[in-house]
């Protein structure tokens, strides 16, 4: 299933990079203001299903990097970490795009005051720091890095490898050049996608060296992530007041989006231990998490919104985008559903196979509901300390089990 999923993705990507890159509206030199506003649905699709690429890549990533034991596991341990943790990042960037074209599509506005929310978002330090630097790192490095891990562990052969830093480098250089120049990068990264997807279904995963190393790192996750949920409950502005208190509203969105993205490899080491539904759980849990946390993004924008042009505008600029379908439906939806229901099946997944004990998945439906019924506030931070609970007993079960073999008897079959 795993080497089906990660050979798809392999192919799906790059094709959807192609196709985002193709009809990108701000192609050539021309990269001023209003040209979202005369191409809104162009302009929807290119940030979609540039999104979506980048989300692709993600479960690709990682299912060559899975196949890495001892040789490559330095490279392999750095690609990880630039995936799971840069490109994930990276992918939530492109929501800048619909934050722009709600504003371009309110009358009135000028080039002047769309730079002043360009430049109060630029000079956000949590979005700095927190997002633009290791979302744009990670994204190169993952591009890079990984197929140099995969080729070295003899997962994909070395040409196909270069062929991949190829198309990688190809990109970075043309991706806002004029067709057909901006599609140079993503054809050959279709090519070298199709052959890794080939040359990778025969390598099977691998559970010392690296894949040890990766495994204890999930089960770390597992554990770190809901203790950021906390922690980002904690930082929620009193009376959600983003204006008032900018850093406690920029920390809050860091620190949510962090815990998002680290239940990812918490997922995927369950996953590893577990039966069909508990993978088909968590490969739609993994897209989930991926989609909401890149949702943090958009605190950031809207806050930029208020501080520089008014809150009359920004409550504009937030209505317009959750109207456009694109957004609402191919990005906010499936993140939000599969976000919350999904860790809830994986834990019920791992209890069905044997993994953990039923009163775990117990305490993950009642950490998320108490996330759900409570709001925001310090009392938001009961749900997040039940989920501590529930997947802490989750990671200590699974440290005690080696790999592929159940904590305790199944209890259906």
């Amino acid at each position: 299933m795993w080497r089906r999923a990660t050979a798809v993705c392999l192919v799906a990507a790059p094709v959807a990079l192609a196709v985002a890159t193709g009809i990108d509206p701000a192609l050539g030199d021309d990269q001023g203001y209003g040209i979202y506003r005369q191409h809104p649905d162009a302009t929807q699709w290119h940030s979609l299903l540039l999104h979506w690429a980048w989300v692709l890549y993600v479960p690709a990533f990682a299912g060559l990097l899975v196949r890495v034991g001892r040789r490559g596991a330095v490279l392999a341990a750095v690609a990880w970490a630039a995936t799971l943790l840069g490109l994930v990042t990276f992918s939530a960037l492109m929501a800048a795009d619909f934050g722009l074209l709600s504003l371009e599509q309110q009358a009135g506005l000028t080039d002047a005051q769309l730079t002043a929310y360009d430049d109060r978002v630029g000079a956000m330090p949590w979005a700095t720091w927190g997002w633009q630097v290791p979302g744009i790192a990670g994204w190169a490095v993952a591009l890079i890095v990984t197929p140099l891990a995969a080729a070295r562990a003899r997962v994909i052969r070395w040409w196909t490898a270069g062929v991949f830093v190829a198309g990688a480098v190809l990109y970075l250089l043309f991706a806002i050049s004029p067709v057909p120049h901006c599609l140079a990068g993503p054809v050959v990264l279709v090519v070298a996608g199709v052959f890794a997807a080939r040359q990778s279904m025969h390598a099977a995963a691998v559970h010392e060296g690296f894949g040890a190393w990766r495994r204890t790192a999930g089960v770390v996750c597992l554990v770190l992530a809901p203790v950021s949920f906390a922690v980002g409950m904690a930082t929620v502005p009193p009376g959600d007041d983003v204006v008032a208190y900018p850093v406690l509203s920029q920390a809050s969105a860091f620190f949510l989006h962090l815990a998002w993205v680290l239940f990812v490899p918490g997922m995927l080491v369950v996953a590893e231990r577990g039966g069909r539904f508990t993978r088909v759980a968590a490969a739609l849990a993994v897209l989930g998490l991926i989609n909401f946390s890149a949702l943090m993004f958009g605190d950031y924008l809207d806050l930029a919104a208020r501080q520089a042009l008014g809150d009359a505008v920004a409550d504009r600029a937030a209505s317009l985008s959750g109207g456009y379908a694109t957004f609402s439906l191919g990005w906010v939806l499936p993140g939000m559903v599969f976000a919350l229901l999904g860790p809830i099946l994986v834990a019920t997944g791992a209890a069905r196979d044997g993994l953990v004990r039923w009163w775990v998945p117990a305490l993950v439906v009642a950490g998320f509901a108490a996330f759900l019924s409570l709001g925001l506030g310090p009392v938001g931070v009961v749900g997040p300390l039940v989920l501590v609970a529930g997947f802490g007993l989750m990671a200590a079960a699974l440290r005690r089990t080696p790999a592929g073999v159940p904590a305790v008897e199944p209890v259906l079959t």
